[in-house]
């Protein structure tokens, strides 16, 4: 249980180096105004919650160049679309 457990925090953590902060600091040279850059501490908090409970999903995506570059774009694609 030990090794799971260190393998799936070892991923969870490599999905935020891989794919949440390449989108937040593109988001931050983009659009300064999007509520992701202004809550910084929140915006870290539901996304590594969320990456917490998908660790599973995204982490083949973030062994993936080509699927990184895609999430990403997809990412500020959608957090920087007016609601």
């Amino acid at each position: 249980m030990k090794y799971f457990l260190a393998f799936y925090i070892a991923g969870w953590l490599f999905c935020l180096l891989r794919l949440y902060y390449p989108s937040i600091r593109f988001l931050q040279k983009f659009d300064s105004s999007n509520i992701l850059v202004r809550q910084k501490v929140l915006g870290w908090l539901v996304a590594s919650l969320g990456f917490f409970i998908a660790t599973p999903l995204t982490l083949p995506v973030a062994l993936s160049d080509t699927l990184s570059r895609e999430f990403i774009v997809a990412f500020c694609d959608k957090a920087l679309k007016d609601i």
